[in-house]
This record gives structure tokens, C-alpha cells and sequence, in this order.
């Protein structure tokens, strides 16, 4: 056997075992700078800007609901108080009117 043959049988004999041990092929490498027309490294540049954006967007998102909320226990707690300060002034005549 010359040494190209014994090379293509241990590539096959590689390949069979990878196979029956359920190692699928890899996937042809994908290039979508190509299809977008700029350098690899503009594309993953462009990447990271759009990823860095949108979580800057999501964390203004998480604080402006974090003050709503914050906002409505406000809310509540203020009318929580209204109501026991009512309450309260309820209790205080009907205990003058006993003494």
C-alpha cells in the first residue's frame, strides 16, 4: 500500500467510527460578511455595536419598570396612609365622646 493509500484508509476508517459513534459531519462554514458585502472583521464589529445597543436599550427597559413599580407602591402606600389617618381620626372622636 503507498503511503496516499493508507492515508485515504485511515481517513475512511476515521470516518466510519466517527459515524457509528453518532458524529455527524460539520457544517460548511457559513460567511454572511460575504453576502453583506464588508470586511469579516467590519461585520463582527457591526455585531458587537447592535448587541451592545440593545443591551443598553434593555437595561433602560429593566429601570423604567423598576421606577413605575416603585412609583405604584408609592401610590399605594400614600393612599394605605390616607386611610388610616382617616381611621384614626374616626377612633379619636369616639373616644372623646366616651370620656
Amino acid at each position: 500500500m503507498t503511503p496516499s493509500e493508507r492515508r485515504e484508509a485511515a481517513r475512511l476508517r476515521s470516518e466510519r467510527w466517527r459515524r457509528a459513534h453518532g458524529i455527524m459531519p460539520r457544517r460548511p462554514a457559513r460567511k454572511p460578511w460575504l453576502a453583506e458585502g464588508c470586511s469579516r472583521s467590519t461585520w463582527y464589529r457591526r455585531r458587537k455595536q447592535a448587541r451592545e445597543l440593545a443591551a443598553r436599550q434593555a437595561a433602560i427597559a429593566s429601570l423604567d419598570r423598576t421606577f413605575a413599580r416603585a412609583e405604584a407602591f408609592a401610590a399605594a402606600l400614600a393612599r394605605d396612609l390616607d386611610r388610616c389617618a382617616a381611621l384614626h381620626m374616626v377612633m379619636a372622636r369616639e373616644l372623646a365622646a366616651y370620656s
